[in-house]
């Protein structure tokens, strides 16, 4: 998301529902602190990276009775159509009952596959708005130009931040029982890997 429209003043949720509805062509937009924010074109390794944390993701999810959903389903903090967030991460993960609506008000896990166009807007107001998500666990925030993760988890102490950077080091999401290691969600992304020490010396 690296282009955000020009508007006269911060829009609603209810606002930015009828701006989206009134458009006739492809472009995906967030409702970021009342700003409009148009969603870029991912590229090939940003899309393999979500497959990669998607899938066993799914998996597990759906064998714990939760969803877990890929670019699909958009985030709001409440159903409160006064809210000025409305945002649409690469992966989200919800339990509870089935509600068959087009966005989530109580998720447990959201994930954001960074690239260098869009990093300053999903670690600024779009980190922030998932914060205050009541519900919300874990974020994730996954670079695509090198291994690094940063993974913040709601504790209760306030929110607690790990940088995860080598190959063989977990991201655990506790609060949905699943754990991926760094070296799975980069699987065949050409991203600079540490060299690892064979013992050998001379």
């Amino acid at each position: 998301m690296a282009d955000a429209a020009h508007q006269p003043h911060p829009l609603t949720i209810a606002e930015y529902d009828r701006f989206v509805e009134a458009q006739h062509d492809d472009r995906e937009w967030e409702l970021v602190e009342g700003e409009l924010v148009m969603m870029g074109n991912p590229t090939e390794n940003h899309e393999q990276i979500v497959g990669n944390v998607g899938a066993p993701l799914k998996l597990a999810m759906d064998a714990a009775g939760c969803r877990s959903d890929q670019g699909g389903m958009r985030v709001q903090c409440s159903s409160d159509s006064r809210g000025k967030d409305k945002t649409k991460p690469d992966i989200v993960v919800r339990c509870g009952p089935r509600q068959n609506q087009t966005s989530v008000t109580d998720p447990l896990v959201v994930v954001e596959v960074l690239s260098p166009s869009t990093m300053d807007h999903d670690r600024g107001g779009k980190l922030k708005f998932y914060k205050s998500i009541p519900t919300l666990r874990h974020i994730a925030l996954i670079y695509q130009d090198q291994i690094r993760v940063e993974h913040y988890e709601r504790t209760e102490e306030g929110w607690r931040l790990d940088v995860l950077t080598s190959p063989s080091t977990v991201l655990r999401f506790d609060a949905v029982d699943f754990e991926i290691a760094l070296d799975c969600i980069y699987f065949d992304v050409p991203v600079l890997r540490p060299i690892m020490d064979t013992g050998y010396t001379r």
